[in-house]
């Protein structure tokens, strides 16, 4: 299935999943798009920060949350929320989510901008790499602009 790449608010995606970048930690971050989507779903994330301090969130990893609609993946791509998003940290969550999609019942998938913009350029050819061969329709944002529907 081809990977569609999008600029527009992840947060009013129609796919079933919407997938971003946290940290492994479950600590507060105060992106906007995050702030928006902790307020929007807050015990998802204090779900997921449990799930972290009970150790079964390593970087690299996914966690999903079904409460909701889209439901909520978290990838786990920096080890606290004050640290640097790792290439291989992604690179992990990308190849798990295209293995395992299956045995999360995913039918769709969007994800939210995982980099700041002056690193997308290397991220963009892993993304391709990874999600490319999987059948999961995929909408990738390359940036968040609030307030905007970017799929149709």
């Amino acid at each position: 299935m081809p990977i569609t790449f999008v600029s527009g608010d992840p947060l009013l995606t129609r796919m079933q999943t919407l997938a971003f970048g946290y940290n492994a930690q479950g600590r507060s971050e105060t992106t906007p798009f995050i702030t928006r989507l902790a307020d929007r779903a807050p015990a998802a994330f204090a779900a997921y920060a449990k799930q972290c301090r009970a150790g079964r969130i390593t970087s690299g990893g996914l966690w999903l949350w079904t409460e909701m609609q889209p439901n909520l993946l978290f990838l786990a791509i920096r080890e606290s929320a004050v640290s640097s998003t790792r290439p291989r940290h992604i690179e992990t969550a990308l190849l798990t989510l295209a293995r395992d999609y299956r045995l999360y019942n995913l039918t769709g998938i969007a994800i939210a901008p995982l980099v700041e913009p002056l690193d997308w350029p290397t991220l963009k050819p892993a993304m391709t790499h990874w999600l490319k061969p999987c059948p999961l329709p995929v909408v990738v944002y390359e940036s968040f602009t609030p307030g905007v529907v970017a799929e149709g």
